[in-house]
C-alpha cells in the first residue's frame, strides 16, 4: 500500500500540530487515514457498526495520546491498524461473535446473462467474506493484513506485534484453512495457485 510509506515526514509534522493543539493537524490525518482504518476494521469484524465504532475509537486514541506513536517503529497507518486491531478483538470478546459483512446494495433481478454473471460473482464474494470471517482471529487478521490490505509480512508483524516468521507461518496456515472452507462450499473445484485464494474483490 503506497499510503503506508508515503508522507511520513508530513505525518510527523501533522502530529506535532496536534500535540501543539492545532485542530487542522488531526483533521488532515483523519482525512488521510479514516478510509483504510475503516476498511481494515470492517474486514476484521464484518460489521459496519463495529467498524465505525472501532474507527472512531482509534482516532480518539490518537487525539488523547499522540505522543505514544513512535515513528522509528513504523509508519503511522501501521500504528493505527494496531489500535484498531486491539479494539476490534476487544469488541469481539464483548459481543462474543461478529456478524457477516453487511451488504446494503440491492442486487437487481437477473434478466440477462450479464446480470446472472454479476449475481453469481456477488454470491462468490460473499462466500469468501464469510469464509474469512470464520477463521480463528490469529489467522483472520493476517489474511486481512497481507492479502486484503496488501501489507508485507514485515508490516503485518508490526501491526500484530509478532515476528515475521510467525506472520508467514500463520499466513500459510490461514490459506490452507480458507481453501478448505471454500472447497467445502464448492466455491473452488481444485486447489488454486499460491496467492489466488482471495482472487475475488472483498
Amino acid at each position: 500500500m503506497d499510503v503506508i510509506d508515503s508522507g511520513r515526514e508530513d505525518d510527523n509534522r501533522l502530529l506535532q500540530q496536534m500535540i501543539a493543539g492545532e485542530e487542522s493537524g488531526f483533521v488532515s490525518l483523519y482525512q488521510k487515514y479514516q478510509a483504510p482504518v475503516y476498511r481494515f476494521s470492517l474486514q476484521i469484524g464484518g460489521s459496519r457498526d463495529v467498524a465505525e465504532e472501532v474507527t472512531q475509537e482509534t482516532f480518539l486514541a490518537l487525539i488523547r495520546r499522540p505522543q505514544k506513536y513512535q515513528a522509528e517503529r513504523g509508519p503511522l497507518l501501521l500504528y493505527l491498524f494496531g489500535i484498531a486491531r486491539n479494539l476490534a478483538w476487544k469488541s469481539a470478546r464483548t459481543e462474543r461473535c461478529f456478524g457477516a459483512l453487511d451488504d446494503d446494495t440491492e442486487v437487481p433481478e437477473a434478466k440477462s446473462e450479464d446480470m446472472a454473471n454479476e449475481l453469481a460473482r456477488r454470491q462468490q464474494v460473499m462466500r469468501v467474506r464469510l469464509a474469512v470471517l470464520s477463521l480463528p482471529p490469529k489467522y483472520r487478521e493476517v489474511i486481512v493484513l497481507c492479502a486484503l490490505q496488501e501489507l508485507s509480512y514485515e508490516q503485518a508483524a508490526t501491526v500484530v506485534g509478532s515476528s515475521i516468521g510467525t506472520v508467514r507461518s500463520r499466513m500459510h496456515r490461514a490459506k490452507q484453512l480458507l481453501l478448505r472452507k471454500l472447497k467445502k462450499d464448492e466455491l473452488v473445484a481444485e486447489a488454486p495457485r499460491e496467492g489466488s485464494v482471495l482472487r475475488y474483490e472483498l
